[in-house]
């Protein structure tokens, strides 16, 4: 019998635990997802209510940055097809967060003790980083598309329109928004009392110099 290379025995052991991580939610069901952790949806709500940025967006970034897997990894360069080499950069976590931005979220919060690979930490990460989106390029809280391409590539790469040369980062970026908007349809069905809620402070919002209502 031979036996297979030992580096390709590895490769297969990586792939079959990969596999083993499925989700338990569909997560174009953001009902299906609430239902499955709510305290997902607590601390999708408080990022919400803290930074005004709605869940649902908050929501389709994680579903297209990490397929809501705590622990992701940017991936890897492979030499010649096969070999892992070094990551492609720093980002991990739900949010996919890159080291430093993170630290730069840690110091301007005061949130020293937050985790990348926490849920609620990651949530607030988003919400804090497109707000800030939201007043520095004035780019509307409900506009997922181009706040999405902030997101990805930075104030500086937005404003320089680094994104036209990326159609794949661009198609990414209306996925994520496709995902906001049926996400929204889906919390009206499933959380119709929170909604109304939610409705009326983002109304509050919109009167208040978009500032986030507490």
């Amino acid at each position: 019998m031979t036996l297979l290379p030992f580096w390709l025995r590895l490769l297969l052991i990586a792939l079959l635990l990969t596999g083993c991580r499925a989700p338990d939610f569909n997560r174009d069901d953001l009902c299906s997802i609430y239902e499955a952790h709510p305290e997902w949806e607590s601390g999708v709500r408080q990022a919400e209510q803290q930074w005004g940025i709605p869940q649902e967006l908050i929501m389709a970034v994680i579903r297209y940055e990490s397929s809501f897997v705590g622990d992701a990894e940017a991936p890897r360069r492979h030499y010649f097809g096969l070999i892992p080499g070094e990551r492609l950069s720093s980002a991990y976590g739900f949010s996919q967060a890159l080291d430093q931005t993170w630290k730069e979220y840690q110091q301007r919060t005061g949130k020293q003790e937050a985790k990348r690979d926490q849920f609620a930490d990651a949530a607030d990460f988003i919400g804090w980083y497109l707000n800030r989106t939201h007043r520095s390029l004035q780019i509307s809280r409900s506009d997922g598309y181009h706040l999405y391409l902030a997101y990805h590539e930075g104030h500086r790469g937005f404003l320089r329109k680094d994104y036209e040369k990326k159609p794949k980062l661009m198609s990414f970026a209306r996925k994520v928004n496709t995902a906001r908007m049926t996400y929204r349809v889906q919390l009206k069905a499933c959380r119709p009392d929170k909604e109304a809620d939610t409705e009326k402070r983002r109304f509050s919002m919109e009167i208040n110099g978009g500032k986030p209502v507490n």
